[in-house]
């Protein structure tokens, strides 16, 4: 084991926190990095758990140089909540700016090996959109600084997590009886729970064959787009399957174009338009990683499932507990 801190910036988002959470499972001291505007329950969640805190942010430039004192490893999760945000926390200031503030003061700091998430769409994908690219620029920048440092510098590149489909589809699903796709929704993902994201990504601290590398993971089962709405409703119970909202790949490119012009007065414009050239992307491409975990996307449907409230003469009441399966490694 690594000897020594770990030091987790974002450690309040929906990865940072699991990587908290697996580290301090395995006994490892833990740094956590958060904003002293976090709330006060992801703070006592934390704390909770066994991990320091340290608070710096990321909006404000702040110095990462004290969080990191003592620290062997650093790990980023940080990653912008979305377009509709002002100019200090979108994907130029955080995505790029702030993952580079934060790997070369590591660097400075003398850790052993920082770790980046970034995306999976990653190289590809930046000539697309100014979203990829913001990551793009904080990996190339944090790899060319652990090279000349002789640090090890390992990139997690996630397929989609779990939770960015039962928002987007469950939710549609159980409330609208509709799923919509970009196209015709034949492309396919292998989408990932974020705790098998963390486990992978703990793995990797301690292990020389994975450690340095960059690492595409996914979940077990693939799908394509449309198919996730159809196991969506499966789920639910619903008596016939959702009905298909096809968004023209064509009519998307158009408003994004659109959008861009007026982008060059608005900077939000410009996020908008960037963000919504990475969903085409994402959206029209294959996402099929190597699986890195055994929890499965129909579980998590049923839990989310099995939490709604109780029904009320619907369809709902159709529904049973879900066994909690996995598969093998």
């Amino acid at each position: 084991m690594t000897p020594g801190t770990t030091c987790v910036a974002g450690a309040t988002g929906y990865l940072g926190r699991r990587v908290v959470a697996e580290l301090r499972a395995r006994a490892r001291p833990v740094v956590a990095i958060l904003k002293d505007r976090s709330c006060a329950a992801d703070q006592a969640a934390l704390v909770s758990q066994g991990a320091a805190l340290a608070f710096v942010d990321a909006s404000r430039q702040e110095d990462y140089a004290d969080a990191l004192v003592d620290a062997a490893v650093a790990i980023s999760c940080m990653a912008s909540a979305g377009a509709h945000v002002d100019a200090k926390d979108d994907f130029w200031a955080i995505d790029r700016d702030a993952n580079i503030r934060f790997g070369r003061a590591a660097v400075r700091a003398g850790v052993h090996h920082i770790v980046l998430v970034a995306t999976f769409e990653g190289r590809p994908s930046r000539r697309v959109s100014a979203f990829s690219d913001a990551k793009e620029c904080a990996v190339d920048a944090i790899g060319a600084a652990c090279r000349q440092a002789g640090v090890a510098f390992t990139v997690i590149r996630p397929t989609a997590y779990f939770s960015d489909l039962t928002d987007r589809a469950f939710d549609t699903v159980l409330t609208k009886d509709r799923h919509t796709v970009i196209g015709d929704g034949s492309h396919r993902i292998n989408p990932v729970a974020g705790n098998d994201v963390a486990t992978f990504l703990v793995d990797c601290i301690d292990d020389p064959v994975r450690a340095g590398r960059e690492h595409p993971v996914g979940g077990p089962d693939i799908f394509s787009f449309r198919e996730i709405g159809l196991l969506a409703a499966e789920v639910i119970g619903k008596s016939k399957p959702p009905r298909i909202h096809s968004i023209s790949v064509w009519g998307l490119r158009l408003v994004a174009a659109l959008i861009s012009v007026v982008g060059q007065v608005s900077r939000g414009s410009r996020r908008s338009a960037a963000m919504l050239r990475w969903m085409i992307y994402s959206g029209t491409h294959d996402a099929i990683a190597p699986a890195c975990g055994a929890l499965r996307l129909r579980d998590e449907y049923c839990a989310k499932r099995d939490a709604l409230p109780p029904p009320r003469g619907d369809g709902l009441s159709r529904f049973r507990p879900c066994s909690r399966r996995r598969v093998a490694d």
